[in-house]
């Protein structure tokens, strides 16, 4: 089976390409790591809204108002028809943290210093937005997974594709490999984190209320996320004090 997977930094796309590749004969992986501009990049920015490209290595100017136009690109590429999308997706407001952390410690990624950043949110709903849009036009060639699901309960997960794709599993039990790539870290607290939503902890209050603002309700529902609702901060500006 030939198969692409895409999806935003920090969303958990090599560990879900380990467990496809560890659990399913003759599945194959096509997507490429050079030049990270072009369609056949696992992170590669789909979206219209260009100005909103975090990193130059991403920017690119392809438009793909279909699946269908976005499909005969790929496969050009490739030199592959009638291939598989596998798009990995990550609570918001964990990705976003994640993304964070990450943005700051790497030179790729261009943004304001402050402690909120909307921007990435942004992206976050436009990436998701237009894969979602595939979706719906290609159900059986797009799958969306939930990184939560996976850490849960990777079963029904590897189940969905498997009936969707029509894989062919290479043993009854599954494997979930220990190490993955970038992930060697990943441990079972790390795991809880992310299952038990225990990051949002770590937000301060006006940086959660903007972040929260800003994600796409439609987008959110759709995945099946919570959109929580912020609660008011004004209580907590401290720019101004009104004459007595």
């Amino acid at each position: 089976m030939d198969l692409m997977i895409y999806g935003l930094q920090r969303s958990g796309t090599n560990y879900t390409e380990a467990l496809i590749l560890e659990n399913f004969k003759h599945t194959s992986f096509w997507n490429e790591h050079y030049p990270k501009s072009l369609p056949t990049h696992k992170h590669f920015r789909l979206y219209e809204q260009k100005h909103l490209v975090p990193s130059l290595y991403y920017l690119n100017e392809f438009y793909y108002p279909t699946f269908e136009s976005f499909d005969a690109h790929t496969s050009e590429l490739t030199k592959k028809k009638n291939l598989k999308y596998v798009v990995v997706v990550k609570d918001p407001y964990g990705w976003y943290l994640s993304y964070l952390r990450y943005a700051h410690r790497t030179t790729e990624i261009n943004f304001l210093k402050k402690d909120a950043n909307g921007q990435f949110i942004l992206e976050w709903n436009l990436f998701y937005g237009k894969w979602l849009q595939f979706q719906e036009e290609a159900p059986d060639r797009v799958h969306i997974i939930r990184y939560k699901d996976l850490l849960k309960d990777l079963g029904p997960s590897l189940e969905a594709i498997e009936a969707k794709f029509g894989l062919t599993r290479k043993a009854k039990e599954w494997h979930n490999p220990k190490a993955v790539g970038m992930s060697k870290k990943f441990n079972f607290k790390r795991k809880k984190y992310y299952t038990e939503g225990s990051y949002l902890e770590e937000f301060d209050p006006k940086h959660f209320r903007v972040i929260s603002e800003m994600i796409d309700p439609v987008v959110c529902e759709k995945l099946q996320f919570e959109h929580i609702e912020s609660e008011t901060t004004f209580h907590l500006q401290n720019n101004y004090q009104p004459k007595t």
